[in-house]
């Protein structure tokens, strides 16, 4: 060691119970100890005495239409035990690998010879219903042309061992957050326990006595999860298709737990106190690239600035697609991650939230009581959920993880920053198996390129998680909750639109609610300037921390 080093004194992190996320939301009763090590009752021991579950079949004993939560994601792993069940491979759909959809089927779709064969996914497709998009005629025009294509349009059926699995990490492990059950498997198969032992009334999978899973909950697990999938390319119409083919399949929930590449509306702005060197850079480059664009000899309508291009309507996609969130969401709810840059602002599409839509907008807090490190916040922030933590080491804050056994070899100087504690929990979540999930796996047979049914052995089955994605999973999983409530009441095609469902989520929340199970209230923090923490909780948190068990008791009634 160098001299002058005094050896440091590791102190490991204090184990917590798997599934605590469940509990900071209200979806489990449970009764922690102090989060501090020493308490009197261990915080990984809670003592459980009921479930929002329950409180649902308690009130409707025969009702168990799941509720259908919409994921626009990267895609979802189909052999996963926590979650074959609650994926509806039938309406899950590929918009990644083909611009008319493609579907994957376990069975072969047509001769060896021959892997895919066409089919049609969008017979149904419609904006009926939606009501006034405030489209200019030529939006209008756009988004009845893309309809017209897409309606009678054909796609693929594929028959692949692992479909759209080997980049579905991220959307693996928020489906897990949102509806992952205790692991099942097929009828028939030897790993299966009996068919009464299963959670719930699903005739379709019984429990699996594999000894790589573990009895893993979601927020919902009686619910169900389209998974459609999306990439990163800058086109629109790749979207537009998206949450119109959520709409028509009657989705009761839609989660997006990432940013949409609009280019304008997905770049965030400068800081303010760099926006003025931004301005000034670009006004230099304009006035350059136009003093060249004159000198060019002979001038053309391709050079000139002032002409107008080709290109002139390249925006019209995007804007049709924000319009179109903002109708859809008043009809279905809109769940979206509030981003993770740290920011007091929101990445697209969660910046849209507004009083008079449905997009949610969520953040993430920790059992501390602070905002998550990485969390954007700000005006437009709806709630806030439970997930994991960010380091942070600026002239605002110092969050430092206490845990890391290398923590004493440095030498950290909060200066006149504020000291804001870090949270060593993250959020357990369902990961995709073999090697290309977050957890990889170290067993030889789990990283094959890649794994069928991977039995999970070297971390395969299962992840640490969490930013603002893993927060907007679980309210997904709580408006999910909501809709399956409200079909227990009204009946099976009973719907909560949008703007109700809002309304309840932000009323079930509490902006002095401390985070299981930790017991600090809801503290703000000075994240980009010393002096936010006045600007108020609601510019850190919105209307607080959400409350499942408050949510679904207003969807029940007295």
């Amino acid at each position: 060691m160098p001299n002058g080093t005094q050896p440091f004194s590791f102190q490991p992190p204090q184990s917590y119970y798997y599934l605590w996320h469940l509990a900071a939301l209200g979806v489990i009763d449970a009764t922690f100890g102090p989060l501090a090590t020493g308490g009197d009752t261990d915080v990984s021991s809670p003592t459980i005495t009921g479930t929002v579950w329950d409180a649902i079949a308690a009130k409707f004993p025969a009702a168990d239409t799941p509720a259908t939560v919409a994921l626009i994601d990267v895609g979802v792993s189909r052999s996963h035990p926590n979650l074959k069940s609650r994926l509806d491979v039938i309406k899950s759909i590929d918009l990644v690998s083909h611009p008319y959809g493609a579907k994957t089927v376990a069975a072969p779709a047509a001769s060896p010879f021959d892997p895919e064969v066409k089919a049609s996914f969008f017979g149904g497709l419609t904006t009926n219903g939606l009501g006034v998009m405030n489209l200019s005629a030529a939006e209008a025009n756009y988004l009845n042309s893309l309809v017209a294509e897409l309606v009678p349009s054909e796609g693929v059926l594929r028959t692949l061992i692992e479909g759209d699995e080997t980049f579905g990490s991220h959307g693996t492990a928020v489906a897990g957050l949102a509806v992952g059950e205790p692991a099942a498997s097929p009828p028939g198969d030897p790993t299966a326990a009996p068919p009464e032992t299963l959670l719930g009334n699903d005739s379709d999978a019984v429990p699996n006595r594999n000894r790589n899973t573990i009895p893993y909950f979601g927020v919902d697990p009686l619910s169900k999860l389209i998974s459609i999938r999306t990439g990163f390319e800058q086109c629109a119409n790749q979207f537009i298709t998206a949450f119109l083919y959520a709409w028509s399949n009657g989705a009761d929930v839609i989660l997006l737990p990432r940013g949409i590449p609009d280019p304008v509306r997905g770049a965030l702005g400068p800081k303010a106190e760099l926006s003025q060197d931004l301005d000034d850079r670009t006004n230099w480059e304009r006035a350059d690239l136009f003093a060249r664009l004159e000198e060019a000899t002979p001038p053309t309508s391709e050079l000139r600035p002032h002409a107008v291009g080709k290109t002139a309507n390249r925006e019209i996609g995007w804007n049709v697609l924000a319009k179109l969130i903002v109708a859809i969401s008043r009809k279905v709810p809109v769940v979206c991650a509030a981003g993770n840059d740290g920011e007091s602002q929101l990445i697209y599409p969660a910046n849209l939230a507004a009083a008079n839509n449905g997009v949610i907008a969520v953040g993430a807090v920790t059992p501390n009581g602070y905002r998550s490190g990485y969390s954007n916040y700000g005006v437009k922030l709806t709630l806030v959920a439970p997930s994991d933590d960010f380091e942070i080491h600026t002239r605002h804050q110092t969050r430092i993880d206490r845990t890391d056994p290398l923590v004493e070899q440095h030498c950290y100087q909060p200066g006149s920053g504020k000291v804001v504690p870090h949270s060593h929990y993250s959020l357990l979540t369902t990961d995709l198996p073999g090697t290309f999930g977050y957890a990889g796996g170290s067993d030889p047979y789990s990283t094959i390129l890649p794994p069928y049914d991977n039995p999970g052995i070297g971390g395969g089955y299962y992840t640490a998680f969490g930013g603002t994605s893993g927060a907007a999973a679980q309210v997904a999983g709580v408006a999910a909750l909501m809709a399956r409530a409200n079909k227990a009441k009204l009946g099976p095609s009973a719907k909560l639109d949008g703007l109700a469902a809002k309304a309840i989520l932000v009323g079930a929340c509490d902006d002095d609610a401390a985070v299981k199970p930790g017991t600090t209230p809801l503290t703000p923090d000075p994240m980009n300037a010393d002096d936010e923490p006045a600007k108020g909780k609601a510019y850190f948190f919105g209307a607080g921390l959400l409350d499942a068990g408050k949510a679904v008791a207003a969807v029940l009634g007295p």
